[in-house]
């Protein structure tokens, strides 16, 4: 049996400011520290096997900060990464509709095949990060491996596995620092815990 660790970043300065933060570098808050020093005393005495972390400051800095009860090398991986919000990158919903109308109504009505200007679609993204998850598991079968991401790469992965398919994306909620699991017995994806 193995068991996947899902852990998202600590609060980012971008998170505090309510902006969109897709591939941009957002050096975590004071309290997003705090989250990141409170979820390592919570996995301090798990036998963590291996850390694979997005190659993002806001990930690898938590993933740092749950290593020193570990001691493991932090495997960076540029596949885990955000979905990729191009030119909405660093704004605010109310910013979106006020200068990309068309685009954010064209977003609304199809949010998975939408390609955002200059970034990428949910689908895509989605595509992208359960690939390299796929190939992870295949790689480090039977291992207990801690995964520190972002929301929508945590939603993507929970939603292929359990729900089957990209359409249960929505049907999670990530919050900074939780902890969600999954064992898979074989090839069969059992969700233990979210929001830990």
């Amino acid at each position: 049996m193995s068991e996947v660790i899902f852990v998202r970043h600590g609060e980012s300065e971008m998170n505090e400011k309510g902006v969109y933060c897709g591939w941009s570098d957002s050096p975590l808050t004071p309290k997003g520290i705090i989250q990141a020093q409170a979820v390592s005393k919570k996995l301090a005495d798990e036998r963590i096997d291996l850390i694979i972390s997005s190659n993002l400051d806001r990930c690898l800095v938590t993933a740092e900060i749950i290593n020193r009860f570990h001691d493991k090398r932090i495997i960076q991986e540029s596949e885990l990464k955000e979905i990729h919000f191009g030119k909405w990158e660093g704004l605010s919903y109310k910013d979106i509709c006020r200068e990309f109308y068309e685009e954010e109504k064209m977003w609304r009505e199809d949010y998975i095949g939408f390609k955002i200007p200059e970034g990428e679609s949910l689908l895509q993204m989605h595509k992208r990060v359960n690939n390299v998850f796929n190939k992870i598991i295949e790689d480090y079968h039977e291992k207990k491996i801690l995964i520190v991401a972002h929301s929508g790469v945590i939603r993507s992965i929970l939603s292929q596995r359990i729900c089957g398919s990209i359409e249960g994306y929505w049907k999670f909620k990530i919050e900074n620092c939780g902890i969600a699991r999954i064992q898979f017995m074989d090839d069969f994806p059992v969700l233990i815990g979210i929001n830990q």
